[in-house]
């Protein structure tokens, strides 16, 4: 009999303490400050962390939970997606993500990308050139040959809508390891550039990632000490008519954001739209018409391609007084 209860209270003690165990292994360590970005999260563990996207568009309420781990796999449930990291090699689907990737100093480890002929950087132009970097083609025909080709050890997307799920589920199918990113949701500025460390993760380049953004945010904060105070703000308006309409964007967008903290005046404040708007482009050139600036033309690049558009553009105040394009 004293055998039977010294092993009971073996077993016991055997039972708590491995609970005590997976609690100590599983409980946080640190959850990353956050300051501005609002769609996703990150906390570390003792051998991994996750990264929780909250929610993956406009309108949905999906959420994503990505676990990043360098060594053994852990085990967070079934709804999580697992990568090893650091990751080597990645594809693109926004530029937006080149951007930061390229900030960390990772450029080298993109294959592939969406948007190849509006690239910007000399450095990503150059290995497009050379054929280092592939282009994907858009949601609507992905190169799924050429994704398959390359392997990347993730695809970093984003989605729009519901219908995004057509192209999310066609890459599992494959086989192939897509990971959402939703900055282009963020309606402040730094909350954008706050996704560096989103991205970062990923390559365990967390530390590089918080020295980037704090820079980034003191700097923007400097820059707004000088233009609270302007009085006489100059007017702003941005695009290109795209099949036959108008996106601006919205007064609670990012854009709009970054406009009234560089001490201008948005010409479209009288909504609460976090994403673009719809404008037809009579009503554009009837407000627009005075405005001192006309910024982001899209894929234009010369004033002789917007009035070769449009040739009442010529009379635009902003294209009068610009100076000669590249």
């Amino acid at each position: 009999m004293k055998n039977v209860v010294a092993l009971f209270f073996l077993l016991v003690f055997s039972a708590c303490r491995n609970e005590n165990q997976t609690s100590e292994k599983n409980q946080t360590i640190l959850t990353s400050k956050i300051k501005y970005a609002k769609e996703f999260s990150l906390s570390y563990y003792k051998d991994y962390k996750i990264l929780t996207l909250n929610n993956a568009w406009v309108g949905g309420s999906n959420s994503y939970k990505y676990v990043l781990y360098k060594y053994m796999k852990p085990n967070e449930g079934e709804d999580a997606i697992y990568i090893k990291t650091p990751i080597k090699n990645i594809a693109c689907m926004s530029l937006t993500h080149v951007a930061f990737i390229e900030k960390l100093n990772h450029e080298k480890s993109i294959v592939a990308l969406s948007g190849s002929d509006f690239v910007s950087s000399p450095v990503i132009n150059d290995k497009i050139k050379k054929g280092f970097i592939k282009e994907i083609g858009n949601t609507q025909s992905i190169n799924y040959e050429m994704l398959i080709e390359k392997s990347p050890d993730i695809i970093m997307g984003f989605g729009i809508d519901g219908t995004s799920n057509n192209f999310i589920n066609k890459m599992e199918s494959l086989g192939l390891l897509i990971v959402l990113n939703a900055e282009y949701m963020e309606t402040h500025p730094l909350g954008k550039a706050e996704w560096i460390k989103f991205i970062a993760a990923f390559y365990d380049e967390d530390e590089k990632a918080d020295s980037i953004f704090n820079s980034i945010e003191s700097t923007y904060l400097s820059l707004l000490e000088l233009t609270k105070n302007i009085e006489d703000k100059p007017t702003v308006f941005t695009g290109m008519p795209w099949n036959g309409s108008w996106y601006v964007p919205g007064a609670e967008s990012f854009q709009a954001k970054l406009f009234i903290d560089a001490g201008a005046e948005y010409l479209w404040m009288d909504n609460n739209e976090k994403s673009s708007m719809v404008k037809s482009k009579e009503i554009i050139i009837d407000k627009a018409f005075e405005a001192e600036y006309w910024l982001n033309q899209d894929s234009y690049k010369s004033i002789e391609e917007i009035i070769g558009y449009d040739k009442k553009f010529r009379n635009f105040e902003s294209v009068k007084k610009a100076p000669a394009w590249r």
